[in-house]
């Protein structure tokens, strides 16, 4: 017992040495922000209905979303702990991988050495746990619900193997419940049943009738899952041709086997080609592939039979994401290879087992082989996961191996963007809509730095006082990106100043609705409205653009003067605009001509004619004396109004 832990801390040390650095990663904007940071459905406790109802992601995984809420709940959106959650659950499927690989292994390798079938065990855990293909499903947040999946699908089979084994057989209903949990984390282990039946006719000599009987419950259940997972994909992928998706599914089995082989040149984003089509070469050679490897498993199913349920596990495993069923834009991915896995590393393992026998030469052999093969494997992964780091070396990584892949350009320049680098996003921008025209998003974000580039010009121009040309690239900058808030207060207020008003208006409008809150956008639209007849209309811009600029001296003056000079039935209210400006000047020390002479307007409204004169007076003396001849002689022009108005 003292040696099974000092072996399982083991395994659980090596993958921490390998993968810690996953602790100081970021999220990555492939996913993980919509999934944890900016994912409000999370909140507990409304995230446990929401789970068990959301098809967020194509997925229907509401226990992976359960998890996540907890994760949040308890620590907030830090990165580290959901890196943390995805490094554990790694480990604990290792150890699951362990105990599954020791439970096979006995009873297949019937007569080889307890210690031999033990190192194998071991050496099976650790290719599986430390393979540069796991990289991905460790390193990257969302990929969590694989890991999950796989934990509560290896508990599954550990029960299922236990109880099996057991005379007579237990329970199976506690690997059902498992099972179920896998189904609900991410819907991925459809193949199992399979696996179960398989593995009960070859390590428990039992007939496949009564192997399939046991297996039903399991059956029913991936069935019920693959129906909900069907209902949570979107369309989008009908148009892939029948024939590419044949040829895929028929390759990938051999894809992954090469990569567990020769794990080089591992790219994060393997795309689905712009218009996929199928060769008809290789489609031959694969399907080819697949019916000599079935064909030597049947005829070698007595002497070999666990060549057999090897095969054809791996084959079930990996049919529900080899490619006749798209979700999402990739043709393959590495965590795709994570419960296939289990069954290469298990299988690699017994293979070596057998080979070493009673051989002691060649059990030291094996020995060095195997210490050789886990160094080499964590160094692979360590150094597969520099580009995991965040979302800029991720993409990095991405185009560097495929320059033609227009999601990886048009991530790394959302990433290049994110981390204050416009012009290197541009290119990227640009280089994605180069090699796919049709990429909306590459070309909308590509529209907004043009626009923002515009909209900078503009603004210089207007520093200079050439409205006409600011006026111009505000509005070129505008057919660019027409949500520009900046472009649409700006290109008002050039207009207004132009004598523009009909166009200016239209802009100023556009500019509020799109949250503007410039108390100057709201004085030249208040005023366009009045001057266009529509007093109530101008009033309610200035009182709502009061209610967050309470202290703007020009504000309060528009609406003081409206309220003033416009009738009743159309909005005025001489009362109010007299406390408004009566407020102002006290404010203000009645020593600013506009509201001195605002004030008169609002006395004068009042039918206070002779205070009203007094005001004018004064406002008119105010201006005088600073210098404004202009704003005098229209003070004084007004005036003559009031005189003309005293009984």
């Amino acid at each position: 017992m003292t040696s099974r832990v000092l072996v399982s801390l083991g395994i659980a040390g090596a993958i921490a040495a390998a993968f810690f650095p996953v602790l100081a990663f970021a999220f990555l904007n492939w996913g993980d922000g919509a999934v944890i940071a900016g994912n409000g459905s999370l909140a507990l406790p409304g995230a446990v209905r929401w789970a068990f109802t959301t098809t967020d992601m194509e997925h229907y995984q509401p226990v992976s979303w359960l998890v996540w809420a907890a994760a949040r709940e308890a620590f907030g959106a830090d990165a580290r702990a959901f890196h943390a959650l995805n490094l554990v659950a790694h480990a604990v499927a290792t150890w699951l991988v362990l105990m599954a690989a020791r439970l096979i292994l006995r009873r297949a390798l019937r007569g080889t050495s307890p210690a031999t079938v033990d190192g194998a065990a071991v050496a099976a855990a650790l290719l599986f746990g430390l393979h540069p293909l796991r990289v991905e499903v460790v390193a990257w947040v969302s990929a969590f619900p694989y890991t999950l999946a796989l934990v509560c699908a290896l508990s599954s089979l550990v029960w299922w193997l236990r109880a099996s084994a057991a005379e007579p057989p237990r329970s199976t209903l506690p690997a059902l419940a498992l099972f179920v949990a896998s189904l609900l984390a991410r819907p991925v282990a459809f193949g199992q049943p399979v696996a179960l039946v398989a593995l009960d006719v070859w390590l428990h000599g039992r007939g496949v009738r009564r192997s399939v009987s046991r297996a039903i419950p399991f059956a029913l259940a991936a069935l019920g899952a693959a129906a909900a997972e069907a209902a949570a994909r979107a369309p989008g992928f009908a148009d892939v041709p029948w024939m590419y998706r044949v040829q895929l599914a028929a390759s990938v089995p051999f894809v992954y086997l090469w990569r567990t082989v020769a794990p080089l040149w591992l790219s994060p984003l393997d795309l689905l080609p712009l218009a996929p089509e199928a060769s008809l070469a290789i489609a031959a050679l694969a399907l080819t592939g697949l019916l000599v490897l079935s064909a030597a498993a049947w005829h070698w199913r007595r002497d070999r039979p666990g060549l057999g349920a090897a095969w054809v596990t791996y084959l079930a495993l990996l049919a529900p994401t080899a490619g006749l069923a798209f979700s999402g834009l990739q043709a393959t991915s590495d965590r795709h290879a994570y419960f296939p896995g289990v069954v290469v590393a298990i299988a690699a393992a017994g293979a070596g087992a057998r080979w070493v026998g009673t051989h002691a030469w060649r059990r030291a052999g094996a020995a060095v082989a195997a210490a050789a093969l886990v160094a080499g494997m964590s160094v692979a992964a360590r150094v597969n996961l520099g580009p995991w780091s965040d979302s800029v070396s991720l993409w990095t990584r991405v185009t560097a191996l495929d320059p033609s892949n227009d999601v990886g350009l048009y991530n790394l320049g959302e990433a290049l963007s994110e981390s204050g680098r416009p012009d290197e996003a541009e290119k990227r921008y640009r280089q994605a809509v180069a090699v796919n025209p049709g990429h909306a998003a590459a070309q909308a974000n590509l529209n907004r730095l043009d626009a923002a580039r515009l909209e900078g010009e503009g603004n210089d121009l207007a520093a200079r006082g050439d409205l006409i040309q600011a006026a111009d690239r505000y509005g070129r900058a505008l057919q660019l990106d027409p949500q520009r808030t900046h472009a649409h207060a700006a290109r008002g207020l050039a207009l207004v100043t132009l004598g523009r008003g009909a166009e200016a208006r239209v802009h100023l409008e556009e500019a509020r609705r799109l949250g503007n809150t410039e108390a100057g956008v709201a004085n030249a639209l208040g005023v366009l409205l009045a001057q266009a007849g529509q007093p109530r209309e101008a009033r309610a811009v200035f009182e709502s653009a009061l209610t967050r600029k309470q202290n703007d001296l020009g504000l309060a003056l528009n609406l003081t003067h409206l309220l003033a000079t416009t009738a009743p039935a159309d909005g005025g209210d001489a009362a109010l605009a007299l406390r408004l400006a009566t407020a102002v000047a006290d404010a203000t020390g009645r020593r600013d001509p506009r509201v001195v002479d605002t004030l008169a307007a609002a006395l004068a409204a009042n039918g206070r004619m002779a205070d009203a004169l007094a005001a004018n007076r004064r406002a008119a003396e105010l201006a005088r004396a600073q210098g404004d001849a202009e704003l005098a002689l229209q003070i004084t022009a007004r005036g003559r109004a009031y005189r003309h108005s005293e009984p």
